[in-house]
């Protein structure tokens, strides 16, 4: 399958959303009948989510769930010989899972279920949360530090807060340490380079999202839900109970992405 296929996939807890969905405003707190409160103060988050940043060789150790095996690390090899830990390598990866693997459309549902080496067995990714943990966790072991964020779309979160939602809208992207800096890479394999990684906001318009807004962050899905598999669902809606309180951080960057 090409990587083109894969581009923004998203996810929902029963289906798949697509880029062809229709344009729906936001809205701002002004036009809002009852008044709204912020149950949460945005100076209290830390938005890094604890990555240790400024030692990014945590991060080529994976996670129970992001471990594969020698096994099928060598099928990769034996594909497209060994890959360089630099852009050029993170890319090549990227597009052999996109090139080699199938998608089959399960929506968030299956987040967190399967290993990484389960994947890897059947050849199947389930959304961009599968997806995004192969890449990382083969980067990974060709020597590329990897953290993988889960986001929220904010037009949802208007839309959801306002009751307009069809289904939850979110992405699971990788933050990867190439040439001393982290850039943030999509598993559409195009990427930025001038990321703010203490930033939330990602600036990506698909399906009329406007954006994206980081809820969580781990070495994989199994380290941010720590063991709860509602972890995406409860951080998808309090981020759109409380929509209003992160407007002030919406739209503060801009990013170029490159392919």
């Amino acid at each position: 399958m090409s990587f083109l296929r894969t581009i923004f996939i998203l996810f929902s807890i029963s289906l798949v959303i697509t880029i062809t969905l229709p344009l729906t405003s936001s809205c701002s707190k002004d036009e809002i009948e009852e008044p709204f409160e912020c149950t949460i103060d945005i100076d209290t988050i830390d938005f890094t989510f604890d990555i240790d940043y400024d030692n990014p060789e945590k991060y080529l150790a994976p996670g129970s769930q992001s471990d594969l095996s020698d096994e099928h690390l060598m099928v990769i090899v034996n594909d497209i010989g060994t890959p360089t830990s630099d852009m050029e390598g993170a890319l090549k990866v990227c597009h052999w899972f996109n090139q080699t693997f199938t998608f089959e459309n399960a929506g968030g549902a299956m987040a967190g279920v399967n290993t990484a080496d389960e994947l890897f067995a059947i050849r199947k990714f389930y959304g961009c949360h599968s997806l995004a943990l192969l890449i990382s966790s083969a980067l990974r072991e060709f020597g590329i530090p990897a953290v993988m964020i889960e986001t929220a779309g904010v037009q949802w979160g208007y839309d959801q807060h306002n009751g307009t939602a069809g289904g939850m809208i979110g992405h699971v992207l990788s933050e990867l340490y190439i040439d001393g800096k982290w850039i943030l890479f999509d598993n559409n394999c195009t990427y930025v380079d001038n990321y703010d990684y203490t930033n939330p906001f990602v600036p990506v318009t698909f399906a009329n999202q406007k954006g994206l807004f980081v809820v969580g962050k781990g070495v994989d899905i199994w380290d941010y839900q720590d063991g709860y598999s509602d972890f995406t669902h409860e951080k998808l809606m309090g981020f759109s109970d409380n929509i209003f309180c992160y407007e002030e951080l919406f739209f503060t960057v801009n990013y170029s992405w490159k392919n």
